[in-house]
């Protein structure tokens, strides 16, 4: 790739890495309630579901689901019912400040399922590291779809770890079960809920 191209597909990446999505909102939000580890961990499992993504396209099933709106269908169903579910315990759990408290077991894992079960973000890989692949190479297509894809999935963890760093300190000014960190779970929790019923009945 030209250093140019290069450049120009470091700085895209870093720009989409930063648009607020369920997988950021997911990590700024857990880094409020439970501090500056249990954001690193949601942001770990953000990115495992990231390279699940980046592994179907390289592999080439996004073909099938471009071709399959049944498959895509069921995907976006799922993937917005789990975050219909995630808002709602998110607006029920108790408010708490204690890092080592009530911290979820599963943070990893549900981040992890937030990632890979959005079909949209598969479609992103594959049409925008497409645009970066050289059909002439010796490299595979396949190969150079992966190799972009991690590369664009660790310019993406620069974003995460940015938020994350600004969130903590935001964390420490709240009281513990204060109003303003239940206001912010709330919000959270509508987010989630208002992002999962637009996945199912969005175009």
């Amino acid at each position: 790739m030209l250093p140019e191209k290069a450049l120009f597909f470091g700085l895209t990446c870093l720009g989409f890495g930063f648009i607020p999505g369920p997988a950021l909102l997911q990590t700024v939000s857990l880094t409020l309630q439970h501090g500056r580890r249990v954001g690193f961990l949601s942001a770990l499992g953000i990115h495992l579901g990231a390279f699940f993504q980046i592994c179907i396209v390289a592999l080439g099933a996004v073909a099938v689901l471009k071709t399959s709106p049944m498959l895509y269908h069921v995907l976006k169903v799922v993937g917005g019912g789990y975050l219909i579910w995630l808002g709602i315990q998110r607006i029920r759990a108790p408010v708490r400040h204690d890092e080592e408290i009530d911290v979820p077991n599963n943070v990893v894992s549900s981040s992890a399922f937030i990632e890979a079960s959005n079909p949209k973000s598969a479609l992103f890989y594959f049409s925008f590291l497409l645009q970066f692949t050289d059909p002439d190479a010796s490299l595979g297509l396949g190969w150079q779809l992966f190799l972009l894809g991690a590369c664009a999935n660790l310019l993406f963890s620069a974003a995460d770890v940015f938020c994350i760093l600004l969130a903590h300190p935001l964390r420490a000014r709240v009281s513990p079960g204060g109003q303003a960190l239940r206001v912010g779970q709330l919000l959270a929790g509508t987010l989630f809920v208002v992002l999962g019923v637009i996945a199912i009945i969005g175009d």
